[in-house]
């Protein structure tokens, strides 16, 4: 009996291995939405003048639109003949049915009157829409090729806090930013969703546009007012 209590008191109960508890998993900031930031052109691929490629940061504005050119002595060439280097930069001319003004933003009516910028001829919704349309040709083009394009308005540059100028830009997403100078875009794409945000503050803290009216074309045989009459 002693020898029996004496192997009771050695015996070893062996328990089953645990694993070691699992770690806890690390916690995962959340991905920043991707900001993708462009600046879209509608360039002629060659010179209207001399027929070579063109070099995109040397360009001329004009009523029918912009050219782009090889040098810069072929700026005065093409003002000297505007329909004649519109034919030759842009040979093919694409009708687009936009329904709503790129300038004023007014769906296209009665009182439309078409327009012809860098092969694309479109609808403004009146005479008094067409002069703006030309000065803002980048920006028209824009908005009548990608009519999903919502338009900021500001009227400062949110990159630089000076006055923003006509065709210079910056498309974030689907925003339209408008800057300074076109230099000020790569500025801007350093941090787009700051500027975009900048952008849309300036905007909303700007006085309200007067309600548009519409204004209908002089006829033929009438003359345009004088200015300031």
């Amino acid at each position: 009996m002693f020898r029996s209590l004496l192997l009771a008191a050695f015996t070893v109960i062996v328990l089953p291995a645990q694993s070691p508890p699992a770690p806890e998993p690390t916690p995962t900031k959340p991905t920043a939405p991707t900001v993708t930031v462009t600046v879209p052109t509608f360039a002629n691929p060659t010179c209207p003048i001399m027929g070579k490629k063109v070099s995109m940061p040397l360009f001329v504005d004009t009523d029918v639109g912009r050219f782009y050119v090889c040098c810069k002595p072929c700026y005065k060439k093409i003002l000297a003949d505007l329909p004649a280097a519109h034919k030759t930069a842009y040979p093919v001319v694409q009708a687009v049915k936009n329904t709503h003004c790129p300038v004023s933003g007014e769906a296209i009516g009665e009182g439309a009157v078409e327009v012809t910028l860098q092969g694309y001829r479109f609808s403004v919704c009146c005479a008094g829409c067409v002069d703006a349309a030309r000065q803002h040709s980048q920006v028209t083009l824009l908005k009548v090729t990608q009519p999903n394009v919502k338009d900021v308005g500001n009227a400062t540059c949110p990159v630089t806090g000076t006055a923003t100028v006509p065709n210079a830009f910056a498309l974030v997403d689907a925003a339209l930013v408008h800057l300074s100078s076109p230099k000020a875009a790569d500025e801007l794409a350093k941090d787009p969703a700051t500027a975009l945000a900048k952008a849309q503050a300036i905007a909303k803290a700007q006085p309200s546009k007067p309600k548009h009216e519409h204004q209908k074309a002089a006829k033929k045989d009438e003359k345009a007012p004088e200015a300031g009459k």
